[in-house]
């Protein structure tokens, strides 16, 4: 029994060797896949930027004037910022303008849901704006149709509703905004923020 032990142990290392081997593959290949995965998530991001690039390329197929152009512009970017990031997660890009005329009720749809932007100075101007188009589309949120504004904006409201002291605003800007939430309520027959998105 002595004579085949290193013969034994030789065996054994060449089967160690070739198994580590194959785990070693096995991990690289698995890397290099996610590699690829990768990748081509960040190239559908880059697509989705460079889509806004060239819209800005040519402000002369911008609707509106040089004071209102901002409004299409914050709508691209909405856009493919969102698909950009949920490209990079690896997940479905479903902001989109397919379907959506550049004069529609809507500006674009997120989950087949259309969304309407309002991107103004101020939320209450954000908030007229929501009204005004209200007034012309009075059916666009009784469904399932939303509207977008500013951050800082919604966040502010959120924290007006919720009842704590926004000293950035005057008392009479307070009433305002809130009677303006009340009338979108009113409206549309669904709370401000099933209404309103950030």
């Amino acid at each position: 029994m002595t004579k085949h032990a290193p013969r034994d142990h030789l065996v054994r290392d060449q089967f160690s060797g070739i198994a580590v081997s194959t785990i070693n593959d096995a991990r690289l290949q698995a890397e290099a896949i996610q590699q690829a995965i990768q990748a081509k998530a960040f190239e559908q991001a880059q697509e989705q930027i460079e889509s806004v690039r060239r819209f800005l390329g040519s402000p002369e197929n911008i609707l509106g004037n040089p004071g209102t152009k901002h409004g299409e512009i914050a709508e691209q970017v909405e856009v493919a910022i969102r698909n950009a990031r949920a490209a990079l997660n690896q997940e479905e890009m479903t902001a989109t303008f397919d379907g959506v005329g550049r004069t529609a009720p809507a500006d674009y749809s997120i989950d087949g849901i259309d969304v309407q932007s309002k991107f103004y100075n101020g939320a209450r101007n954000s908030l007229d704006g929501i009204l005004n188009h209200l007034e012309k589309y009075p059916n666009f949120a009784s469904a399932d149709g939303y509207y977008h504004i500013p951050k800082d904006q919604y966040e502010v409201i959120q924290r007006l509703l919720s009842g704590e002291d926004v000293e950035e605003f005057s008392e009479k800007t307070v009433r305002a905004i809130l009677a303006k939430i009340e009338e979108i309520e009113s409206r549309v027959g669904r709370p401000f923020l099933n209404i309103v998105n950030p």
